[in-house]
């Protein structure tokens, strides 16, 4: 490794009576402590005169760099890119390729001038509250991963001498989830959605509002996915910008692989549908036939519109998912693992209590619920 190093210098730190080391590394300052104590000044000045030869080598020590190694030299963008690239097999393609843009993007900006003797525990913690002022929760958390991965990788590597990732600073942040900020559908809506919807968005807000389908789950939907005399169908893909994933090749912790078992009702209407289908092998597709890949074209040009159509405000294509999962939820009369079930949770998970049980009850329906509740408090009373 090339290195432009001062001589460097020792000094001590009345405060603290802490000797610490200063020199600097290719153009760059540094003072760091050597964490020794003394108990005077006089033995900190003669410490210093017999140790003062080994200054700069004491610092590059501190810094975790190896002057007489060429493995070094590597930089921190060359590493983490390939990085990303040898560990793209626990990845699906359009998370690589995600996972790609935000190292470009968001991370080799912040660190392009960084050599690996830079990073320490509070330089990694100010970049973890640069990246949460400009994205959102989800995005920052993916971000910090990332680079947590390719640090923790560049230890292993001996590219760097200190584990910052498992410092107690990087140990103990964690971020503060945004506010859901999707409203669901209200039971009134959800009734004036199922009836008045017509032709293939009757089916799609069937399915997505009574069984609380993912998006990208009922556009990958195929007839053969449907059993409709035994009464169940299975959720074997997702579709995602473009890309149509199977689900046994979903690489999360999400279970999009499931069977849902339909309501009468839900069968009836597929029965029907299925008699002026558009196609033999999808449910939902474009006037080419084919189905769709982005779920903007069917929020734009068929949800909205439909919407518009019956009086009903837009509160997204998602919110459907978010209206199941309340509605039975609220309902007080579905055990919660049976609903994590159908929607895909995993179960015990908090996420859905935290991101979907949202009010969707109007005042009357309360209303109602307060009188069953008083009806069950006063039967024990009266039994006391």
């Amino acid at each position: 490794m090339n290195l432009e190093c001062s001589n460097g210098s020792f000094y001590i730190r009345k405060d603290t009576m802490t000797i610490f080391v200063q020199g600097t590394v290719n153009g760059k300052k540094y003072k760091r402590s050597t964490k020794k104590k003394v108990s005077s000044e006089a033995m900190a000045k003669a410490w210093i005169k017999k140790n003062n030869h080994k200054a700069m080598d004491t610092l590059l020590d501190i810094l975790g760099i190896d002057k007489d190694s060429d493995s070094k030299t590597v930089s921190f963008e060359d590493f983490g890119y390939r990085y990303l690239n040898a560990t793209r097999g626990k990845r699906n393609k359009h998370t690589q390729e995600d996972y790609l843009r935000i190292f470009r993007i968001s991370i080799v900006p912040y660190f392009n001038n960084f050599s690996w003797s830079d990073f320490d525990s509070l330089t990694l913690s100010e970049f973890y509250n640069h990246i949460r002022e400009q994205y959102s929760y989800d995005r920052s958390k993916r971000t910090k991963n990332i680079i947590n991965n390719i640090l923790e990788t560049a230890y292993d590597e001996e590219l760097i001498k200190r584990n910052i990732v498992r410092m107690k600073t990087i140990r103990d942040h964690s971020y503060e989830p945004d506010a859901p900020n999707t409203e669901a559908y209200e039971v009134s809506e959800v009734k004036k959605m199922l009836e008045e919807s017509e032709g293939w968005m009757k089916v799609f807000m069937e399915l997505a509002l009574k069984y609380g389908l993912r998006v990208g789950e009922l556009m990958g939907l195929k007839w053969s996915d449907f059993d409709l005399e035994r009464g169940f169908f299975k959720i074997n893909r997702n579709i995602t910008k473009g890309e149509i994933v199977e689900s046994v090749n979903i690489k999360t912790n999400k279970n999009h692989l499931r069977e849902i078992f339909m309501f009468p009702e839900t069968i009836h209407l597929l029965k029907s549908f299925k008699n002026f289908r558009m196609s033999d092998e999808w449910i939902f597709v474009s006037k080419d036939g084919k189905p769709f890949l982005n779920s903007k074209t069917i929020t734009d040009y068929h949800f909205k519109p439909t919407l518009e159509k019956i009086g009903v405000p837009y509160r997204t294509v998602h919110a459907m998912r978010r209206s199941y999962i309340s509605i039975m939820t609220q309902s007080e009369q579905i055990d919660k693992k049976e609903i994590q079930k159908v929607v895909g949770h995993a179960e015990g998970s908090r996420i859905t209590d935290k991101h979907y049980n949202l009010d969707c009850l109007n005042d009357a329906q309360k209303q109602n619920k307060a009188k069953e509740h008083g009806k069950v408090f006063n039967a024990l009373l009266a039994i006391a």
